[in-house]
């Protein structure tokens, strides 16, 4: 059911950027100039810069767009890999942390979403209030695994802090908008 929304997204994502000519576009320059603003320039090129969706892209709400799709795309990856590490926690501790990240993951997937449809209406301070929301889920996730108990190692790091960087161009781009 992720994978098809995603995928649905996506389709919908790419199917209105290429609907406009690619003269119309965003300058690369631009997203460089972009990224250079962010706190992980390599990640930001690497996620933003490099989506095959930036050259159809015309303006920065297309940008939006793009950075809430990919974490989105974050946030379902962690999900699965939620579900493919689960059997590692069987103490109560890392059982009830896996199931504390799988809710706050469910809420930030349909956060992102939102926001995403949100997006395409151009709905700028929804978007920013719904990325918000999904990101402080997923924030919640990396710190559930220092709290109430031993600490443990968060199995989502990578997730988690990819979300966060995304959330962090998000609202840039957000800044830039209003």
């Amino acid at each position: 059911m992720a994978t098809m929304l995603i995928n649905h997204m996506c389709f919908l994502t790419s199917l209105l950027l290429i609907t406009f000519p690619v003269a119309n576009a965003i300058p690369a320059r631009d997203i460089d100039k972009l990224c250079k603003e962010t706190t992980d320039v390599p990640f930001c090129l690497q996620y933003i810069g490099s989506d095959p969706r930036i050259p159809a892209a015309r303006d920065l709400s297309d940008v939006l767009l793009i950075a809430i799709t990919q974490s989105k795309m974050q946030v379902d990856d962690a999900t699965t890999h939620i579900d493919r590490v689960r059997r590692k926690f069987s103490g109560p501790n890392g059982k009830r942390r896996i199931e504390v990240c799988k809710t706050n993951y469910g809420i930030a997937s349909a956060r992102f979403h939102t926001a995403w449809e949100l997006g395409l209406q151009k709905s700028f301070w929804d978007v920013e209030k719904l990325a918000r929301i999904g990101t402080n889920a997923v924030i919640d996730c990396e710190n559930v695994w220092r709290r109430d108990g031993p600490i443990q190692t968060s199995p989502l790091t990578f997730y988690n802090m990819n979300v966060f960087k995304l959330s962090g161009i998000i609202l840039l781009i957000f800044d830039k908008l209003v």
